[in-house]
């Protein structure tokens, strides 16, 4: 990850806990997200019929602009047929063509580099056709390889891919980049002889990829696993090579959760590497939770004990909770919270829970707040998907509920709750099937949560 982008931004508040900030409610180009797809026909989007519709780049793309969020998009650079060599050919000699957006293809151009030094994100899918042209089928279906000519091409793409890093790199250096692995195109051939070769081609180039994707800093998605598990929903044509839609999607599934997860990655080390105040505590020295415990002492979200410890595996009561959520997001209230259990409290937690009210997060209850309760694992997922929902405008909505069989006698904005933590992997089950969602959460799991969230608010 070269820096925090405002897609990655949009994705954690559709689906962690960070609010949007002003440039992704920006109406003016300038402060717009661009994004750029480069790439051969699956990055151009070509179907299972041969035509040019929405494929993995228009995916994400569209998940964006659905969230009334302003973007640049242009997948006008990528085309059917290109191999490393046509991507690199471009780049170097700055072709110009015409923007090609969720609308189509407008009649405004721009030159590549132009486009790349404004991107926030660039995607790539390439590598395929500098394979293929060394894959012969006969008219009878047989296959035959050109053994050298694979293994020359394979070395081709890698040398053609750092030449592509480095040129995007020189002209923007922040960008952020994804790399689409391949796949195995044929799976319909019954010969378990070939397909182990197909397959074994597959592995062995998007080993090649994803070594210098990320040794330059970029991100590798593969997706070739994925593909096999549905090929006939994924490939329903077994005499063309590319992705249904359902197929495109599982393709922008995969590289949305990878970005996410080098976010996470990256949230991690900049928290262990930077500079700051150490906490004071006795009782945090070997907790695995240490250093995002500094951190939240140190930007004063979070205090110790009077007697000098922080109790990082202490529960934590639904006020506490609520007063560093607010605390930590800067909530405030125009008005008392409508609670008759909490005026025994000190007014900047009083504070705290009407801002929480007021911003959605928590809801009336026959006039109580219930403050000294401990706050459960399915509580917090309630929490963090209303402070979502209401910083999107819009409620997360899976494909499927988690595969928890404990959280089947809960209501359905529970069971919503506890998927959009479980999908974006904020939590896991304490099992395959359970999720505990009455368990407690510790100060040391909140102080992870919230230094996530405000490292890279």
């Amino acid at each position: 990850m070269k820096k925090f982008s405002v897609l990655l931004a949009l994705v954690l508040v559709l689906q962690l806990v960070l609010p949007f900030t002003n440039i992704v409610e920006a109406e003016d180009e300038s402060k717009s997200f661009h994004y750029v797809a480069l790439g051969d026909s699956l990055a151009a989007g070509m179907n299972e019929n041969g035509e040019i519709g929405f494929g993995y780049a228009d995916l994400l793309a569209k998940q964006y602009q659905d969230q009334k969020s302003q973007i640049v998009f242009n997948k006008g650079f990528s085309y059917p047929g290109y191999t490393t060599v046509d991507v690199l050919k471009g780049i170097e000699e700055n072709v110009t063509k015409p923007i090609y957006d969720l609308n189509g293809v407008s009649e405004k151009s721009v030159a590549i580099q132009e486009a790349i030094h404004q991107a926030d994100l660039i995607t790539l899918s390439v590598g395929a056709n500098d394979i293929l042209k060394n894959v012969n089928r006969s008219e009878t279906g047989e296959f035959s390889f050109d053994t050298a000519g694979v293994i020359k091409s394979i070395q081709d793409v890698a040398v053609n891919y750092k030449k592509i890093f480095d040129n995007i790199y020189k002209i923007n250096p922040e960008v952020d980049m994804i790399v689409m692995g391949l796949y195995n195109p044929f799976p319909y051939i019954e010969d378990p002889a070939i397909q182990k070769q197909l397959n074994m081609l597959v592995t062995n180039l998007n080993n090649s990829m994803k070594r210098i994707v990320e040794d330059n800093g970029g991100i590798f998605t593969e997706v070739a696993a994925q593909i096999a598990t549905d090929a006939k929903t994924y490939l329903p044509n077994p005499k063309n090579i590319h992705l249904s839609e359902a197929g495109y999607q599982v393709v922008a599934e995969a590289m949305m959760k990878d970005y996410l997860n080098a976010l996470f990655k990256e949230t991690e080390e900049d928290t262990t590497d930077s500079e700051i105040v150490k906490a004071p505590f006795t009782d945090i020295q070997n907790h695995w939770g240490k250093d995002y415990i500094d951190v939240v002492y140190a930007k004063g979200i979070m205090n110790g004990y009077e007697d000098g410890t922080f109790k990082p595996n202490a529960n934590m009561t639904r006020a506490q909770v609520i007063s560093v959520i607010s605390q930590a997001f800067g909530l405030t209230a125009k008005n008392k919270a409508p609670f008759n259990d909490i005026s025994h409290y000190a007014q900047q937690t009083q504070n705290g829970i009407a801002a929480a009210y007021e911003a959605g997060l928590i809801k009336e209850n026959n006039g109580n707040f219930n403050p000294q309760g401990k706050i459960t694992r399915s509580q917090l997922a309630l929490i963090l998907m209303r402070f979502s929902t209401v910083q999107a405008g819009q409620q997360y909505e899976p494909a499927k509920l988690a595969p928890f069989q404990d959280i089947a006698n809960y209501d359905r904005e529970a069971q919503l709750a506890i998927t959009f933590l479980y999908d974006t992997g904020v939590v896991q089950g304490t099992s395959a099937t359970t999720f505990s969602p009455k368990g407690n959460v510790t100060r040391a799991q909140i102080a992870k949560i919230l230094v996530l969230a405000i490292n890279k608010q």
